[in-house]
């Protein structure tokens, strides 16, 4: 895998962490830098639901706060270079978080978002974040994870628009940040 010299790499790791730092969602205390990593844990505001139960009806709790682990590689900006592993519970088709409420015993984190399978040098931390909440806040119902609770979660959200439930449990849109920047996905 491509890297960049170990100067230039810590340089644009620090900017990137900048960025995030300005966006307030890294955990404080939480970034370590290792010898070909540097992991930290992100705390993403959107809103979201869990489950309340593993029983039906599906029964849903409102959740506004997120933990992701991020894992800065030494290839970092190039593909394969980042990993991003959803920590907290969450009811999502594109999201199989690792703290489950249902009867699975452990998820695996894995996040279905284009801007990270679509990775490339030119992306950066803050557009990923950004698209994070996005996908939080809009689950795309017809192009699930294949996990049981993802595909339950595609079903519920097919009959049960976010929009819905949004009017249903009086949630507003959390303010966002104000930002003249649009989410690109460059292609190399």
């Amino acid at each position: 895998m491509p890297e960049l010299p170990i100067e230039i790499w810590k340089d644009r790791i620090s900017n990137e962490l900048r960025n995030l730092k300005n966006l307030n969602v890294i955990e404080e205390d939480s970034i370590e830098w290792h010898e070909d990593n540097v992991v930290m844990t992100l705390y993403l505001k959107a809103i979201g639901f869990t489950l309340k139960t593993d029983e039906e009806p599906i029964d849903l709790t409102p959740i506004e706060t997120h933990r992701i682990f991020l894992k800065i590689k030494r290839s970092f900006p190039y593909p394969g270079g980042i990993d991003f592993t959803w920590n907290s519970n969450i009811f999502h088709p594109n999201i199989h978080p690792v703290e489950l409420t249902t009867r699975e015993d452990r998820g695996t984190g894995y996040i279905c978002l284009n801007i990270l399978k679509q990775w490339s040098r030119l992306s950066d931390l803050k557009s990923t974040i950004k698209a994070l909440r996005k996908l939080v806040e809009n689950p795309n119902p017809d192009d699930p994870l294949k996990y049981d609770i993802c595909l339950k979660s595609a079903e519920f959200f097919k009959k049960n628009p976010i929009d819905t439930l949004k009017e249903r449990y009086d949630l507003e849109e959390l303010e966002e940040e104000k930002d003249d920047e649009e989410i690109i996905i460059i292609d190399d």
